[in-house]
């Protein structure tokens, strides 16, 4: 069946560029005395879950499905964890919706070790209306499953990038020994300390923010804020992470992806 490809997302006025973006941003005042919701922009890959009209899981990865092969290795974990889950997703996805996420088994610039899930919803799409749920209707559909959503940080207007700029704090799944963990992490999966401080950014901070406007019922539009010493640390690095060996980033403790269960603060099933 035709994949629903995750839309492109523009950036907004103050937003840094990274290569293969268009120079679009949205003016900020345009957005003036209108609510949106912020939420923490993670640096995972963009993935998604669905199932076909037979009742199929379908697993996604940008503009492909997951259907084996070497270059799929960053995702194995991700095809256990929904094969494992796939009944109670099954029940309450069906046919009709596709939920997307940042799958965040594998570090890519930004290293986490205090993440609650490796599977983080940020967007459910209807394919009866071809809409976007807005995050009330997400959150009414999804109550109940074992399922972690983004973090939200700022309901309300915004009016300037200086906003944006502190809206742009620690991450809440780094915690304050994150580079002891990194370092951890690395002799682990037996990779080269220097290679991995040079692809991975030295920062406490988000890798940014992502923006939606929206009604009761779907979301209306959206934007991406980037900081640019995020992207500055993207060119710093040797090479794509998909190229990479497997550095995983650590969940908190006491998490288990793979429990009916999950039970942690902030979850669909809390």
């Amino acid at each position: 069946m035709d994949i629903q490809k995750y839309p492109r997302t523009r950036h907004i006025e103050g937003s840094r560029l990274q290569v293969g973006d268009m120079a679009d941003d949205k003016p900020i005042k345009e957005l003036s005395g209108q609510p949106l919701l912020v939420e923490e922009k993670l640096d995972g890959a963009n993935s998604a879950v669905s199932f076909d009209a037979n009742g199929k899981l379908l697993l996604q990865s940008r503009g492909h499905y997951l259907t084996g092969g070497g270059r799929e290795r960053h995702f194995s974990l991700l095809k256990t964890w929904a094969a494992a889950h796939a009944h109670v997703l099954r029940s309450v996805l069906g046919h009709r919706f596709v939920m997307y996420g940042e799958w965040m088994h594998a570090k890519h610039t930004v290293f986490y070790d205090q993440l609650p899930h490796y599977f983080m919803e940020f967007d459910v799409l209807d394919r009866d209306t071809g809409h976007f749920l807005s995050t009330a209707a997400r959150r009414a559909l999804l109550t109940g499953l074992p399922i972690m959503p983004v973090p939200v940080v700022h309901t309300g207007e915004v009016r300037s990038v200086d906003q944006l700029v502190s809206l742009t704090r620690p991450s809440p799944y780094k915690s304050e020994d994150w580079r002891d963990s990194l370092a951890q992490a690395a002799e682990r999966s037996c990779s080269r300390p220097d290679m991995v401080d040079q692809q991975t950014e030295d920062s406490d901070l988000a890798e940014g923010l992502y923006l939606k406007q929206e009604n009761t019922d779907h979301v209306e539009d959206r934007f991406k804020f980037v900081r640019a010493d995020f992207l500055q640390a993207i060119e710093a690095a040797d090479g794509h992470w998909h190229d990479r060996p497997i550095l995983p980033n650590g969940l908190a403790e006491g998490v288990d992806i793979f429990a009916p269960s999950l039970g942690v603060e902030g979850a669909y099933d809390a």
